[in-house]
């Protein structure tokens, strides 16, 4: 028999969390994609990096110049580029949310992060795994655990886990208190938030919404995932 801990599944609140992993943070951090947007303005309690992180060193970069914008670059340039406009600083930490999914390279986003992390800093990701398509200004990947894995490949995970679009809960897949993210860990992805309808059900639920298309009867909520993962020291 084998001696190696069970997976568990454990409901939390998003909200405490993401505040949490904020509160992992060391700085000075890097939120790339930081440039303020409608949707930030005038929402009462909406959380903000900035706010969230108010007693360390936070450097905003993006595309553009803006509210929340202290360097301007892509961070697809060469590292050189880079490198020059954020003055040859190394980041205890870098936040990167909902922003590989709109990147056209994202293995050169990944690069360049870890190249702009100190040794032994930490990353911050939330990418959609399941999302409609949203241009900003366009849309190009759905990344998996297995795809960040890949994309910063000898980070450590420190913590992970899944939360919807209404971000009001979040679910934890662990051993013993630690995230699990191996293949028999993700197997249960499925069971946890995949749907199948019977062929009725399915028809009956879809009159209800005109423009909706019938394609499948497999259906899975916006499923966002958040990783925290440590560079090597």
């Amino acid at each position: 028999m084998s001696s190696e801990p069970q997976i568990e599944v454990t409901q939390l609140s998003y909200q405490t969390e993401r505040r949490r992993l904020a509160g992992l943070l060391q700085g000075p951090v890097l939120h790339i994609g930081s440039r303020s947007q409608v949707i930030d303005q005038n929402v009462e309690g909406r959380f903000t990096w900035r706010e969230a992180l108010d007693d360390r060193e936070l450097v905003g970069a993006d595309l553009e110049p803006g509210e929340n914008v202290d360097v301007v670059l892509d961070i697809t340039w060469d590292f050189e580029r880079i490198d020059a406009a954020v003055k040859g600083r190394r980041f205890g930490a870098v936040v990167c949310s909902h922003l590989l999914e709109h990147v056209r390279e994202p293995f050169a986003a990944a690069r360049n992060i870890a190249a702009l992390l100190a040794p032994g800093g930490l990353i911050f990701v939330q990418v959609p795994w399941v999302q409609g398509f949203h241009d900003f200004p366009d849309d190009f990947w759905r990344i998996s655990f297995s795809g960040l894995q890949v994309l910063f490949e000898g980070f450590e995970t420190e913590d992970a886990f899944y939360s919807g679009g209404s971000s009001d809960v979040c679910y934890r897949v662990h051993r013993a208190g630690r995230s699990a993210l191996d293949i028999e860990a993700l197997k249960i992805e499925p069971e946890l938030f995949q749907i199948v309808f019977p062929p009725k059900v399915n028809q009956q639920m879809l009159k209800q919404h005109a423009r909706t298309a019938y394609l499948s009867r497999a259906y899975m909520p916006m499923v966002v995932l958040t990783w925290l993962a440590r560079k090597p020291g």
